[in-house]
């Protein structure tokens, strides 16, 4: 994968909603663990799943900040 392709794949990550994110994180797992893969191409998809699981864990962050703003405006 050259370059170019690994910022617009990183690019295109930062978009993902948390679903959309979580929905390709399992398709990737599910590859990895069919076994049908070569050594480059799981390589490649570690790669992006640690993308997409940064991702996750950054939505999931900021839903929780938001909730706490909520929870103390409440109070």
């Amino acid at each position: 994968m050259s370059n170019v392709e690994k910022g617009e794949q990183q690019q295109d990550v930062k978009d993902l909603s948390f679903e959309a994110a979580l929905n390709a994180l399992t398709g990737l797992v599910e590859k990895l663990e069919s076994g049908q893969m070569t050594l480059e191409e799981s390589v490649a998809s570690f790669e992006q799943g640690v993308q997409l699981s940064r991702r996750c864990e950054s939505l999931l962050d900021h839903a929780e900040q938001r909730l706490q703003v909520l929870n103390e405006q409440g109070e």
